[in-house]
């Protein structure tokens, strides 16, 4: 995701962003079209709530009302407008998590309707960690409906059932190296999951998405 974000260069190869390398770009134009949250957001002044989420739109000049609504719109989905006054510091793991979201995505959203600047890619790691299972739906769901206007989503996770039923394709890594990437049903397969994790698992049919379950064996 460094690679991928252009906070680090390659050590081979390197990385394109509509056909022009990302080293390439000024902080300022490369802040405009991709945002990365990492799995560790390290925050310790007590910025409140509402200027953390601030945050994310100061590569933009749109204007405080529009920035306003986008902040605003994004902390009422993210259950976290009644601790914009709050200072970060007295968070918990999941309200903190939570504000860094809302941050990143208020990077990338352009208006209260939720529409996204063309072209955006949105970096991921782990970033239901911290989450209860209502919060962690929710902010997926969150995510599903931002793809589907144009946002590219790339999310690092380990819960392969969590992937399955959320994305369109999956990447498959082991020892650094890719072993797969196609549509969900290609890449979690029985033999795929052995030879990447070394366990036996069953592979069902999700009831209601049809999408693959994966079961480990007892």
């Amino acid at each position: 995701l460094n690679c991928a974000s252009g906070v680090m260069a390659c050590s081979r190869g390197q990385v394109l962003l509509n056909k022009k390398n990302i080293q390439s770009f000024k902080p300022l134009a490369l802040a405009q079209k991709v945002a990365m949250l990492p799995q560790q957001s390290a925050l310790n002044f007590p910025f409140l709530v509402e200027d953390v989420v601030a945050m994310g739109r100061f590569p933009h000049g749109d204007g405080q009302l529009c920035d306003n609504a986008i902040m605003h719109c994004l902390m009422d989905i993210l259950h976290i407008r009644d601790l914009a006054k709050r200072p970060y510091t007295a968070l918990s793991g999941g309200e903190k998590q939570r504000t860094q979201v809302a941050r990143v995505l208020s990077q990338l959203v352009c208006n209260e309707q939720l529409d996204v600047y063309s072209d955006s890619i949105l970096l991921l790691d782990e970033p239901i960690a911290a989450l209860d299972m209502p919060h962690q739906s929710l902010l997926m769901a969150l995510l599903q409906q931002l793809a589907a206007k144009g946002l590219t989503v790339l999310i690092v996770l380990h819960d392969v059932n969590l992937a399955a039923t959320y994305a369109d394709n999956i990447a498959l890594l082991k020892d650094g190296r890719l072993l797969a990437f196609a549509e969900v049903e290609e890449v979690i397969t029985k033999a795929m999951i052995k030879q990447v994790y070394d366990v036996d698992v069953d592979i069902i049919a999700h009831p209601k998405t049809a999408k693959p379950l994966v079961i480990r064996e007892i």
